[in-house]
């Protein structure tokens, strides 16, 4: 089993945990997806992309993501996408829902199907000069 573990924040572990099953791969992600977990994901990721198998992501225990954290969640994404296999985030806390619609990464990393979603904010009205 392939890890990248961050800090514990008062006590709970953070980091991401590779589970290889026959048909897909399942990345764990739990607690604080920040810089600490993005400086040992690489390996992670790596077999990830060498299995090329369909990717879920499994984000029931996280609770909390900064901007290294998203930007660890892109790269699996975008990795699925050159290696032409699937990636689907599933079990997300609200705010995670939030954090990737609100930033549009829900295109490129979309949530399970069945899974509740944020609708997409609208672009404030353009004025016109008069």
């Amino acid at each position: 089993m392939i890890e990248a573990l961050g800090r514990d924040h008062d006590g709970t572990p953070s980091g991401m945990r590779l589970r290889e099953e026959a048909d897909r791969s399942v990345v764990v992600a739990f607690g604080e997806l920040d810089l600490a977990v993005r400086q040992n994901v690489a390996p992670l990721c790596q077999r990830v992309a060498e299995r090329a198998l369909p990717v879920v992501i499994d984000a029931t225990d996280v609770t909390f993501v900064d901007s290294a954290g998203m930007s660890v969640l892109v790269r699996l994404a975008r990795d699925a996408e050159a290696g032409g296999y699937p990636v689907v985030l599933e079990h997300a806390p609200w705010m995670l829902k939030e954090l990737l619609t609100i930033t549009g990464v829900d295109r490129l990393l979309p949530f399970a199907p069945g899974e509740e979603v944020p609708e997409h904010p609208t672009s404030p009205p353009e004025e016109h000069e008069h």
